[in-house]
């Protein structure tokens, strides 16, 4: 009897040990039993789409499958935008400096446009005031 265990032991190990090495031929791969994700394409993801997303729920929690490729595309779609608000202000600030003349007489001519409409208005009260003495 105790030939027969020590046989089946030999033949347990000599199998693992040949799974292990790769000769004992290949698991099958499933399709993933969630269903796909109702997400835009990657750099066109909105706020609303996220908040109307339903992740799918697995046996312990989240489909991590699921959960990775919605971080993805928020990711992508966030380094989109932040790069078109970079490439936006720069224009900006490309603009700015280009016209630099035109921010400093646009306060001026204001001031003068606004002076010259006080004056107009004080000669008004003027005249009214003296027509009514």
């Amino acid at each position: 009897m105790l030939v027969v265990l020590v046989i089946a032991g030999l033949a347990v190990i000599v199998c693992v040990v040949m799974v292990s090495l790769g000769r004992g031929g290949e698991m099958a791969e499933f399709p993933p039993d969630a269903p796909p994700l109702d997400l835009p394409a990657a750099g066109q993801v909105t706020p609303a789409d996220l908040i109307a997303l339903q992740l799918p729920i697995g046996l312990v929690g989240y489909s991590t499958q699921a959960v990775d490729e919605t971080l993805h595309r928020v990711s992508v779609a966030l380094g989109e935008r932040d790069t078109r608000i970079a490439v936006l202000e720069q224009r900006v600030a490309e603009l700015s400096y280009a016209r630099p003349q035109v921010r400093q007489e646009t306060p001026q001519a204001e001031a003068e446009r606004t002076d010259a409409a006080d004056e107009s208005l004080a000669e008004r009260d003027r005249a009214e005031a003296e027509e009514a003495w």
